[in-house]
């Protein structure tokens, strides 16, 4: 897919460490919305083996958003099933997304989704599933205006 002077691909092994750089961009991010998304000694490290595992999984999907030879967004997730006491489904849930500041409001984040989007029919998910967080106002007008609808909301009690 190509738009606006970026393209998207599949994601490679080789792709992950320049994917584990965003990922640590988006959890700074994060981190501003809670403290609870600190990140541990090794993140990096750790995020560059997941995403290379799942660049090479058929369950899973790593997408990366270039512009020019410069990667500056991403997108990962795995084909999950729902709970077995309701009605069955498979969902591809994202669990991160991410472009980089300066390549914002260009569509990327959008053909992200699309891609996650058409890899899940082709896996033959019912949906596209994701979390984002409470405090993260952008990104919830963000994916409301993509068709995502609030189904539960995540809480937490730290002690």
């Amino acid at each position: 897919m190509e738009a606006r002077g970026f393209t998207i691909q599949p994601g490679r092994r080789e792709d992950a460490e320049e994917a584990a750089r965003l990922w640590m961009q988006s959890a700074e991010e994060h981190k501003a919305h809670d403290p609870i998304y600190a990140t541990s000694p090794g993140a990096e490290r750790v995020m560059r083996r997941f995403l290379a595992d799942l660049a090479s999984s058929n369950h899973s999907f790593l997408f990366v958003a270039q512009y020019g030879d410069r990667t500056v967004g991403f997108i990962s997730g795995e084909l999950r099933e729902g709970s077995p006491t309701f009605q069955a489904r498979t969902w591809a849930s994202v669990d991160d997304v991410f472009v980089e500041a300066d390549y914002r409001n260009l569509g990327m984040g959008r053909a992200l989704l699309e891609s996650v989007r058409n890899w899940a029919r082709e896996k033959g998910a019912d949906g596209v599933s994701l979390q984002v967080a409470a405090a993260n106002a952008r990104g919830r007008k963000f994916y409301e205006g993509l068709g995502f609808r609030e189904v539960s909301v995540y809480e937490v009690l730290e002690f």
